[in-house]
């Protein structure tokens, strides 16, 4: 007969499951090796790390710094993005609402990283206005094409921030530190 253990997953218990079920599941990283089990026989809740039955199974290695969430993304603690998710929508919200999380949450990976992708945006989207005026003062001279040109060049870039924006708190509300496309792996003013 075999063994019915019983896990927590999620802060919520599990089972009954065989030891080879657990295995099966620490293995693959769907639970760790210290995550709290029992069975009939045991005195408490006990790390499946601690018990015979599991020894020798290997949980994955973690991903490498980058892999998470795409080319380019970076890992957070879960804790860390719940408690300021908030500054991290709030870096690609205009005008200059990065600078909130900056001051109020310094000392997280995960409000930084927004606020550096949300600072990076706000200077291109600058960078990108002031091209745009110059080529503008350029276009106007060429009758209706040159104003045309001009029109379709401004609607362009305005779609084009509003994308990149909406992709930034997508990405902040989720709780992933994804870089924004053209942009975001290329710079990193805020630590």
């Amino acid at each position: 007969m075999s063994i019915a253990w019983h896990y927590m997953k999620n802060g919520a218990q599990t089972g009954p499951a065989t030891t080879d079920e657990i295995k099966s599941q620490i293995a693959s990283g769907a639970i760790k090796a210290d995550t709290l089990v029992w069975r009939e026989g045991l005195a408490s809740w006990v790390a499946a790390s601690t018990q015979p039955d599991f020894t020798g199974v290997v949980p994955p290695p973690p991903p490498p710094a980058g892999t998470a969430g795409g080319p380019g993304a970076i890992t957070t603690d879960a804790a860390d993005v719940e408690q300021n998710k908030i500054f991290g929508i709030l870096s690609y919200l205009p005008p200059l609402l990065f600078l909130v999380g900056l001051i109020a949450a310094r000392q997280s990976k995960f409000a930084m990283y927004h606020c550096n992708q949300g600072l990076v945006l706000t200077l291109a989207a600058i960078a990108v206005s002031i091209a745009n005026m110059i080529v503008g003062m350029i276009l106007v001279h060429i009758p209706i094409l040159g104003w045309f040109l001009m029109t379709v060049l401004n609607l362009g870039i305005f779609v084009g921030i509003i994308v990149l924006v909406v992709m930034g708190v997508i990405n902040a509300a989720n709780g992933v530190c994804k870089p924004l496309p053209l942009i975001g792996s290329r710079f990193t003013l805020i630590k």
